[in-house]
């Protein structure tokens, strides 16, 4: 997958960019993966930087949209800027733009995953999350959906990249638990 050049971001920033707050660090990966997802084109999102964040990158309904409709609802993705070894490795900044597509269609595919809920599923789910299997099925499932959105490539080269971290995957013990492995994604590529 080749970054899309200047021309490319603005048509892509035109249709897909809309109702999204994205840093401009992040707008060519971050609208490659939008564009995948064209259903969630009114939905608003917004890309946040932080510097201090238990997961180098994560998805969540903010606070208040938690409690209303759907087509109501403004979700948050938090993109980690900081982090010291073996994190620091797996942050977005420190990915290829290809590893940065498939982890933004993960991401995004969790905003599609909540906004098929009704108020009192969201809730439950999102209370839900805390039991480990849950969290497996969950993150699967994010996983899948960026495959279904054709983002399998991308999200391959992650998978890869962020096990390949000495250890990485030590400290982050759930990453071979909670997510597709990267055979399981070959797999599915096939």
């Amino acid at each position: 997958m080749n970054e899309p050049d200047e021309t490319e971001i603005e048509l892509l920033r035109n249709e897909f960019g809309r109702h999204k707050s994205i840093p401009q660090k992040y707008e060519a990966a971050i609208l490659t993966a939008l564009s995948k997802y064209p259903e969630l084109k009114e939905v608003r999102i917004n890309f946040v930087l932080k510097d201090k964040h238990s997961v180098p990158y994560g998805t969540a309904p903010t606070f208040p949209s938690i409690f209303a409709a759907p087509a109501d609802r403004e979700y948050t993705v938090t993109i980690l800027e900081k982090a010291k070894a073996p994190m620091f490795y797996a942050l977005i900044k420190n990915l290829t733009f290809e590893a940065k597509v498939g982890v933004f269609g993960h991401e995004i595919s969790h905003v599609l995953q909540y906004n098929s809920l009704e108020k009192g599923e969201l809730l439950k789910f999102l209370a839900c999350y805390m039991i480990p299997e849950f969290q497996e099925k969950v993150e699967k499932a994010a996983d899948m959906g960026a495959i279904i959105h054709g983002l399998g490539q991308e999200l391959l080269e992650h998978a890869i990249y962020i096990r390949s971290i000495p250890g990485y995957t030590e400290e982050r013990k759930a990453i071979n638990r909670n997510y597709l492995k990267p055979d399981e994604i070959a797999n599915y590529l096939v």
